[in-house]
């Protein structure tokens, strides 16, 4: 998979930094995302409802928001649940 950062979710990131999440979250997206043949190898995947190519992984209480298309990934926001709905689609 080709895997796309949006500076939204770098942005949310710098500001995760210190905290316990923060590290899973870099190792999940830098690391173990790019290595994946397909999507339903990432645990606690869900699409959204309500839109085709919209997904959600959940980390504990943060959620990564990311769009597919065909073969990229692109990470748009990593947010605490209670702004992701909010935010993200």
């Amino acid at each position: 998979m080709e895997i796309e950062y949006r500076q939204s979710f770098l942005k949310d990131l710098k500001h995760l930094r210190g905290t316990e999440v923060y590290a899973r979250v870099y190792e999940l997206t830098f690391t173990e995302l790019p290595e994946t043949e397909t999507l339903q190898d990432v645990p606690n995947v869900k699409a959204l409802k309500g839109y085709s190519n919209r997904y959600r992984i959940r980390i504990g209480d943060y959620r990564i928001g990311i769009e597919v298309s065909g073969d990229a990934v692109e990470i748009i926001r990593v947010l605490h649940r209670r702004e992701f709905y909010r935010y993200f689609p």
